[in-house]
Protein backbone atom coordinates (compact mmCIF):
# COMPACT_ATOMS: atom_id res chain seq x y z
CA UNK A 1 0.00 0.00 0.00
CA UNK A 2 1.11 3.46 -1.27
CA UNK A 3 1.00 6.01 1.48
CA UNK A 4 -1.21 9.48 0.70
CA UNK A 5 1.35 11.68 -0.27
CA UNK A 6 3.74 9.25 -3.09
CA UNK A 7 3.18 9.79 -6.83
CA UNK A 8 0.89 7.74 -8.35
CA UNK A 9 2.89 5.53 -10.79
CA UNK A 10 -0.35 5.13 -13.22
CA UNK A 11 -0.69 9.13 -14.08
CA UNK A 12 -3.98 10.68 -13.65
CA UNK A 13 -7.74 9.53 -15.09
CA UNK A 14 -8.29 10.46 -18.94
CA UNK A 15 -10.53 13.59 -19.57
CA UNK A 16 -14.60 12.88 -19.70
CA UNK A 17 -15.35 12.06 -23.52
CA UNK A 18 -17.23 14.53 -24.91
CA UNK A 19 -21.08 14.81 -26.25
CA UNK A 20 -21.05 15.95 -29.09
CA UNK A 21 -22.73 13.33 -31.52
CA UNK A 22 -24.55 16.36 -33.57
CA UNK A 23 -24.95 20.37 -33.83
CA UNK A 24 -25.95 22.07 -30.65
CA UNK A 25 -29.56 22.66 -29.87
CA UNK A 26 -30.33 26.66 -31.12
CA UNK A 27 -32.37 28.53 -28.86
CA UNK A 28 -35.07 28.73 -31.74
CA UNK A 29 -35.96 25.19 -30.90
CA UNK A 30 -36.07 25.45 -27.22
CA UNK A 31 -38.28 28.61 -27.73
CA UNK A 32 -40.51 26.52 -29.95
CA UNK A 33 -40.82 24.00 -27.79
CA UNK A 34 -41.79 26.08 -24.92
CA UNK A 35 -44.46 27.75 -27.02
CA UNK A 36 -45.45 24.66 -28.00
CA UNK A 37 -45.66 23.90 -24.41
CA UNK A 38 -47.52 26.73 -23.42
CA UNK A 39 -50.70 25.66 -26.18
CA UNK A 40 -51.88 23.02 -24.44
CA UNK A 41 -52.13 24.42 -21.36
CA UNK A 42 -53.73 28.15 -22.85
CA UNK A 43 -55.99 24.91 -24.42
CA UNK A 44 -57.04 23.92 -20.73
CA UNK A 45 -57.57 27.47 -19.68
CA UNK A 46 -59.78 27.90 -22.85
CA UNK A 47 -61.94 24.61 -22.09
CA UNK A 48 -62.30 25.68 -18.26
CA UNK A 49 -63.79 28.99 -19.59
CA UNK A 50 -65.72 27.61 -21.87
CA UNK A 51 -67.39 25.42 -19.69
CA UNK A 52 -67.86 27.94 -16.59
CA UNK A 53 -69.62 30.22 -18.91
CA UNK A 54 -72.70 27.64 -19.36
CA UNK A 55 -75.53 28.29 -16.69
CA UNK A 56 -78.81 27.21 -15.61
CA UNK A 57 -80.59 29.09 -18.66
CA UNK A 58 -78.77 28.10 -21.74
CA UNK A 59 -78.68 24.27 -20.42
CA UNK A 60 -82.69 24.84 -20.33
CA UNK A 61 -82.61 26.37 -23.76
CA UNK A 62 -81.08 23.47 -25.30
CA UNK A 63 -83.63 21.34 -23.39
CA UNK A 64 -86.33 23.48 -24.87
CA UNK A 65 -84.94 22.99 -28.12
CA UNK A 66 -84.48 19.09 -27.90
CA UNK A 67 -88.00 19.06 -26.84
CA UNK A 68 -89.37 21.17 -29.95
CA UNK A 69 -87.42 18.81 -32.20
CA UNK A 70 -89.19 15.64 -30.43
CA UNK A 71 -86.18 14.57 -28.77
CA UNK A 72 -87.13 12.52 -25.44
CA UNK A 73 -87.75 14.96 -22.33
CA UNK A 74 -85.49 15.31 -19.78
CA UNK A 75 -85.50 17.14 -16.92
CA UNK A 76 -82.67 19.81 -16.21
CA UNK A 77 -80.85 17.73 -13.29
CA UNK A 78 -80.25 14.95 -15.87
CA UNK A 79 -79.12 17.55 -18.32
CA UNK A 80 -76.78 18.96 -15.65
CA UNK A 81 -75.46 15.36 -15.25
CA UNK A 82 -75.29 14.99 -19.26
CA UNK A 83 -72.95 18.25 -19.32
CA UNK A 84 -70.64 16.70 -16.66
CA UNK A 85 -70.40 13.25 -18.12
CA UNK A 86 -69.65 16.03 -21.69
CA UNK A 87 -67.06 17.87 -19.55
CA UNK A 88 -65.15 14.47 -18.19
CA UNK A 89 -65.00 12.74 -22.09
CA UNK A 90 -63.72 16.34 -23.40
CA UNK A 91 -61.15 16.63 -20.57
CA UNK A 92 -59.98 13.25 -21.09
CA UNK A 93 -60.03 13.62 -24.79
CA UNK A 94 -57.64 16.86 -25.04
CA UNK A 95 -54.89 15.08 -22.04
CA UNK A 96 -54.93 12.17 -24.77
CA UNK A 97 -54.03 15.33 -27.51
CA UNK A 98 -52.01 17.39 -25.28
CA UNK A 99 -50.10 14.03 -24.30
CA UNK A 100 -49.13 13.73 -27.84
CA UNK A 101 -48.80 17.44 -29.06
CA UNK A 102 -45.50 17.41 -26.22
CA UNK A 103 -44.29 14.53 -27.63
CA UNK A 104 -43.95 15.55 -30.99
CA UNK A 105 -42.18 18.47 -29.17
CA UNK A 106 -39.67 16.30 -27.56
CA UNK A 107 -39.37 14.54 -30.56
CA UNK A 108 -38.62 17.76 -32.01
CA UNK A 109 -36.45 19.49 -29.11
CA UNK A 110 -34.06 16.31 -30.22
CA UNK A 111 -33.74 16.59 -33.84
CA UNK A 112 -36.60 14.72 -35.71
CA UNK A 113 -37.26 16.85 -38.50
CA UNK A 114 -40.54 14.38 -39.03
CA UNK A 115 -41.86 15.61 -35.50
CA UNK A 116 -41.72 18.95 -36.73
CA UNK A 117 -43.63 18.16 -40.08
CA UNK A 118 -46.32 16.80 -37.86
CA UNK A 119 -46.61 19.59 -35.10
CA UNK A 120 -46.87 22.15 -38.54
CA UNK A 121 -49.74 19.90 -39.50
CA UNK A 122 -51.36 19.59 -36.32
CA UNK A 123 -50.89 23.17 -35.75
CA UNK A 124 -51.92 24.90 -38.81
CA UNK A 125 -55.62 22.41 -38.21
CA UNK A 126 -55.57 23.40 -34.62
CA UNK A 127 -55.01 27.11 -35.67
CA UNK A 128 -58.08 26.91 -38.07
CA UNK A 129 -60.38 24.91 -35.54
CA UNK A 130 -59.35 28.00 -33.32
CA UNK A 131 -60.69 30.69 -35.85
CA UNK A 132 -64.47 30.32 -34.77
CA UNK A 133 -63.55 30.88 -31.26
CA UNK A 134 -62.17 33.59 -32.04
CA UNK A 135 -64.38 35.10 -34.06
CA UNK A 136 -67.00 34.49 -31.36
CA UNK A 137 -68.94 31.32 -31.94
CA UNK A 138 -67.98 29.42 -28.79
CA UNK A 139 -69.70 30.43 -25.17
CA UNK A 140 -67.55 32.45 -23.16
CA UNK A 141 -67.65 35.72 -24.97
CA UNK A 142 -64.48 38.25 -25.13
CA UNK A 143 -62.88 36.46 -22.66
CA UNK A 144 -62.90 33.07 -24.34
CA UNK A 145 -61.82 34.69 -27.64
CA UNK A 146 -59.03 36.17 -26.43
CA UNK A 147 -57.41 32.95 -24.68
CA UNK A 148 -58.33 31.56 -28.19
CA UNK A 149 -55.86 34.27 -29.84
CA UNK A 150 -53.22 34.23 -27.32
CA UNK A 151 -52.91 30.16 -27.85
CA UNK A 152 -53.01 30.59 -31.75
CA UNK A 153 -50.18 33.15 -30.83
CA UNK A 154 -48.74 29.97 -29.36
CA UNK A 155 -48.99 27.51 -32.22
CA UNK A 156 -48.00 30.15 -34.47
CA UNK A 157 -44.62 31.10 -32.83
CA UNK A 158 -43.89 26.71 -32.10
CA UNK A 159 -44.54 26.89 -35.87
CA UNK A 160 -42.37 29.78 -36.79
CA UNK A 161 -39.51 29.13 -34.45
CA UNK A 162 -39.56 25.74 -35.66
CA UNK A 163 -38.60 27.05 -39.14
CA UNK A 164 -36.14 29.89 -38.43
CA UNK A 165 -32.66 29.03 -39.79
CA UNK A 166 -31.27 27.97 -36.97
CA UNK A 167 -33.67 25.08 -36.23
CA UNK A 168 -33.67 24.45 -40.13
CA UNK A 169 -30.10 23.73 -39.42
CA UNK A 170 -30.81 21.63 -36.49
CA UNK A 171 -33.47 19.74 -37.98
CA UNK A 172 -31.79 18.74 -41.11
CA UNK A 173 -30.71 15.13 -41.88
CA UNK A 174 -27.44 13.60 -40.91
Amino acid sequence: MTPPDAANPYGSAPPPPERSSGPQRPRTIDFAFWAGIASPVIGFVLIALSFATINDAELQMVLSQAGAAGQPALDIDQVRALFRVTIAIVVVFCLVLAGLWIMFLIFMRNGRNWARVVITVIGALWFLLSIPTVLGGAAGGIGTALVAVLQMVAVGATIVYAYLAPSNHYLQPR
